[in-house]
């Protein structure tokens, strides 16, 4: 029942839908409107080609993803047009664009400001320096210093201590995520709250209405609420006579972040279920990674919270209430930054494209999802051919077999240009990080995917000469020695079956 709930509310069900009703719509026309079907279809006809002149128009859309809706709309010339009109681009009514303005404004007249760290920076990588005040200016994002941090290689590593910081809470616990699943992991932390929650802690949870929408019950939140955690679901699933509610239904919240009393921050690729600290096996050994920050830093992911509960829950929050009262000693600079559909500015991926394209020596990547775009690839194949050590790690067992083919249909031309793919043979690999020149890490959510880099609310964290460079370095080596370094006899030997599916769900990529 529940795979078929989620075919239900799947892209791929409304393409088929509309697929049907573009058929029938055909056949009426043909046959019961024989006399004036034709003119009518033209007209319409003329609509989707109006609609595809005002998509290629579009200055901030990829290249790809207007390819996508342009082969949309040539097969289905009438519901093509219609389906881009309602999910095609990121479409605000102006109440709605009024309101996030209003929270943006809100939250930034508490933004802290520490023009020292750009200055150390400048002093000692003038490229680096350019990132962190990209991020400052367009995702309102402080590089911090007083902070300390921990990486963990894999959940069950991160479970420990994330634990024994729930238990340490003593005025707040604030968590967002895309999945929340009951089991194992979810029922230890939900104890914990309960014990909290009576201890007079605020807690307060935000989880995405699709990625829930399988594994908790339906109207979940009422149990939650009657222990007295306060929840928020962001874009719910449901039916509406409104049809701006639709809009945005596209725009999933992918990130991933916990703060406990304002003091502990923890973020990485982690969601709330068994499989993500391998309490389960799923898809062989999950390897997923975290990390842990105590400091001034925690303020970035503090205020990524309050602003999305602000918009979802109409409730002004008091910034200056949860700003961190302890101070640590400077581990490096640390710049928490999220990423929104909305501005139309692709932070996480402009954030990704600067460390390869300023890399020296080496860039290393992990990523459960290759699906890349034009820039991306050119970025990638430029710097391993101008020197630089390119490596991609990547799952050896797949959680969607579809894109997993998509990933595998870019090896070819990454290995012609020299960049070195491996794939993780003991199971899945969910973890996104990006590390390089033992002076820069990204730590997050954002996978190297069309929805993540355009669609998907995100959040990551850089870290600037901290130790967290050397640890995500370090375990990415390691993690080398379980992977499978893939030939380019193994790219040519792909059945001929294989590279027409490619073809096929690379041209569909965009929406995968």
């Amino acid at each position: 029942m529940r795979k078929f709930i989620r075919f239900v509310f799947s892209k791929r069900f409304l393409a088929i839908f509309l697929a049907v009703i573009q058929i029938i719509l055909f056949g009426v026309l043909i046959t019961e409107f024989y006399k004036i079907g034709p003119t009518i279809y033209l007209l319409m006809t003329i609509f989707s080609v109006i609609v595809m002149l005002y998509l290629l128009e579009k200055n901030h859309l990829n290249p790809s993803y207007k390819l996508l809706w342009v082969v949309i709309m040539v097969l289905f010339p009438i519901t093509g047009a219609v389906f881009y009109a309602l999910w095609g681009d990121t479409k605000l009514t102006k109440k709605q664009k009024q309101a996030i303005h209003a929270i943006q404004q809100n939250a930034r007249k508490y933004t802290v400001k520490n023009p020292q760290a750009i200055t150390y920076l400048e002093q000692h990588n003038k490229y680096l320096a350019k990132q962190a005040k990209y991020l400052e200016k367009y995702a309102d994002a402080t590089p911090f210093y007083n902070t300390q941090s921990k990486y963990y290689p894999f959940g069950e590593d991160f479970f420990v201590d994330y634990i024994e910081d729930l238990k340490k809470a003593e005025k707040s616990i604030f968590m967002h995520y895309f999945i929340v699943d009951e089991g194992y992991m979810w029922d230890t932390i939900l104890d914990i709250l309960k014990e909290k929650v009576k201890q007079g802690v605020d807690v307060k949870i935000i989880y995405d209405g699709f990625g829930t929408l399988l594994t908790l019950p339906q109207d979940y939140e009422k149990e939650l609420e009657s222990y007295g955690i306060k929840v928020k679901i962001f874009n719910p699933v449901h039916f509406s006579l409104h049809i701006s509610d639709y809009l945005i239904l596209n725009h999933r919240d992918h990130r991933k972040i916990t703060v406990i009393d304002s003091n502990v921050g923890y973020s990485g690729g982690l969601n709330i279920a068994d499989e993500y600290i391998n309490k389960i096996s799923r898809f062989g050994v999950w390897k997923d990674t975290a990390f842990r920050i105590e400091g001034d830093a925690v303020f970035g992911l503090t205020t990524t919270f309050l602003q999305t509960w602000h918009q979802i829950s109409k409730e002004e929050p008091d910034y200056e209430k949860y700003k961190p009262t302890v101070k640590k000693e400077t581990d490096g600079i640390v710049q928490p930054y999220f990423d929104t559909p909305m501005d139309k500015i692709n932070v996480c991926e402009n954030a990704y494209l600067s460390v390869i394209n300023n890399a020296t020596e080496y860039v290393y990547i992990t990523t459960p999802y290759l699906v890349i775009d034009n820039e991306m690839v050119t970025s990638l194949s430029l710097a391993c051919q101008s020197g630089v050590d390119v490596k991609i790690m990547v799952p050896g067992v797949p959680d969607k077999w579809y894109v997993y083919y998509i990933t595998q249909s870019y090896y070819r031309v990454l290995m012609e240009a020299g960049v070195e793919i491996y794939e993780y043979t003991p199971g899945f690999l969910h973890a996104k990080m990006y590390v390089s020149d033992d002076n820069q890490a990204i730590v997050g959510s954002a996978n190297m995917d069309f929805r993540s880099m355009y669609l998907h609310y995100e959040n990551c964290c850089s870290f600037y000469y901290s130790s967290m460079v050397k640890s995500v370095k370090e375990d990415f080596l390691t993690t080398l020695k379980q992977c499978h370094l893939v030939t380019m006899e193994e790219v040519e030997n792909t059945p001929f079956w294989k590279r027409l599916f490619q073809i096929i769900f690379r041209i569909w990529s965009p929406m995968m």
